[in-house]
């Protein structure tokens, strides 16, 4: 059995490796299957070069991930692996497919199978069915697939709980090289991000549990300082983002994780992204000591109402806290807000718009509040109408699209929630004691290069 593992074309400056992608193919590689990996947005292709890709490939079988902003591009390439040859089958993973599964199925007869959730044992499973007996799929548990009475949905596979127990991804199989994280954050080359954990145990409303779910689970700290090390001596990694949902969820872990890199002399800067309620003094001093540059938290309001809305469950306290420690500790940090919540008005915009300059982030970020499917958010955006299936613009921080859903009230429209965002970026970057922060803090040619590109950022934002 040939496998081809596709990550669909994407309108992007900053491509990411398809994480999921490179556990499946890990998975599928450790029992003796030939996988290989196309990224597409890294290798600046679109889906025209398949053709070619799969007539010199010959695969038996085409995987393609997909979030809700890629879903359309993603029915493209299996259109385009369909036309090129028709025996192949083609199987779709990831969020939004696993959100709706009957519904994409019905859209997009290129499409055979679906795997809903975590898609590592349920595509070794399946891609075991149909080398050897295609007639058992109904035994392969999470996926959708087409039967001659219809589309059917076999039960949910139960997520994995040792998450040691897989191999590490498929680094080898991407163009290491060609990607890059949006700044501030990827100061050096090449950069990688890594998943250590699984799940998360809050409840915001706008965030989408899908694939992961809420129980937490995670990797030990040996395994995660032997990935750190293989990345940096065998692939030449000189950055790591910790693109976990909630970093120091567990405190204890992290703090081993620092304590074994320091132990095993890894120096190599890294990053992460966590709540304003799960750090404290010690903790991060021991990832400053360890590496940490940089913590990304989402912090999404200045108004404590709007918050409540969003089961944030945090305060603005909290936030405070946190980022006064953080900057103590010589770490710097980002602030994530958005923009159009439930309930938002003006008076709650420059509200927002004042905290930002009151926690005094290193970098903020303003995003529309985006209801993506298979969130809360959704649901209460569906109730009230504002929901648009045009899939490719539920793009966060995209702030030019005229279609991008949002909740729209008789006080803010989409247009003026659009400039509102634009208008919260200059009132933060555009004041002479940022820019003085900024200048006093360049102390490497890597922070130079990072601040030209944000200043390109936020040009394109606000022109």
């Amino acid at each position: 059995m040939k496998i081809l593992l596709i990550n669909p074309p994407q309108a992007t400056r900053y491509p990411q490796p398809p994480l999921g992608l490179e556990m499946v193919a890990a998975v599928l590689e450790k029992k003796g299957y030939l996988v290989k990996i196309l990224d597409l947005p890294a290798l600046r292709l679109s889906e025209n070069s398949l053709p070619t890709v799969i007539s010199q490939e010959k695969p038996d079988i085409v995987g393609i991930t997909a979030m809700t902003p890629t879903i359309n591009s993603a029915v493209n390439v299996a259109k385009k692996v369909k036309e090129s040859n028709s025996n192949v089958t083609v199987v779709l993973g990831g969020a939004h497919a696993t959100i709706r599964p009957e519904e994409t199925l019905q859209n997009a007869p290129e499409i055979d199978i679906v795997v809903r959730g975590e898609g590592e044992q349920t595509t070794l499973e399946l891609v075991k069915v149909l080398e050897n007996d295609a007639s058992s799929i109904n035994q392969v548990l999470g996926i959708t697939y087409r039967e001659w009475t219809g589309i059917r949905s076999n039960p949910s596979r139960q997520p994995l709980s040792d998450l040691d127990a897989l191999p590490f991804p498929a680094f080898h199989l991407l163009p290491v090289g060609k990607y890059r994280l949006h700044p501030p954050f990827g100061r050096r080359s090449p950069v990688m991000p890594i998943i250590t954990s699984r799940g998360c145990p809050y409840r915001c409303i706008f965030c989408s549990k899908s694939v992961f779910g809420k129980k937490y689970r995670s990797n030990s700290p040996a395994y995660i300082v032997d990935e750190i090390r293989l990345l940096n001596e065998k692939f030449g990694v000189k950055e790591i983002k910790f693109y976990d949902d909630v970093f120091t969820l567990d405190r204890k872990r992290v703090i081993d994780i620092c304590r074994q890199l320091k132990e095993q002399g890894i120096d190599i800067p890294w990053t992460c992204e966590t709540r304003v309620n799960l750090v404290d003094r010690e903790l991060l001093r021991v990832m400053k000591d360890a590496g940490c540059y940089m913590i990304a938290y989402g912090v999404e309001s200045g108004n404590q109402v709007i918050l409540n809305n969003l089961k944030k469950d945090i305060t603005l306290e909290q936030a405070i806290k946190a980022f006064e420690l953080t900057d103590e500790a010589g770490i710097e940090t980002v602030a994530y807000f958005m923009i159009g919540s439930p309930d938002e008005t003006p008076q709650t915009i420059e509200e927002t718009m004042d905290f930002a300059k009151k926690l005094d982030p290193d970098f903020v970020q303003f995003s529309m509040t985006t209801p993506y499917p298979g969130t809360e958010l959704f649901r209460l955006a569906f109730e009230e109408g504002y929901v648009s299936e045009k899939w490719d613009e539920y793009v966060y921080a995209d702030l030019k699209s005229v279609d991008n859903p949002a909740f729209e009230t008789e006080i803010l429209s989409r247009e003026e929630l659009g400039e509102w965002n634009k208008k919260a970026y200059t009132s933060f970057y555009l004041r002479w004691s940022y820019v003085w922060k900024r200048l006093k803090k360049m102390t490497s040619f890597g922070e130079l290069k990072t601040n030209i590109a944000g200043l390109r950022v936020l040009i394109d934002i606000v022109r």
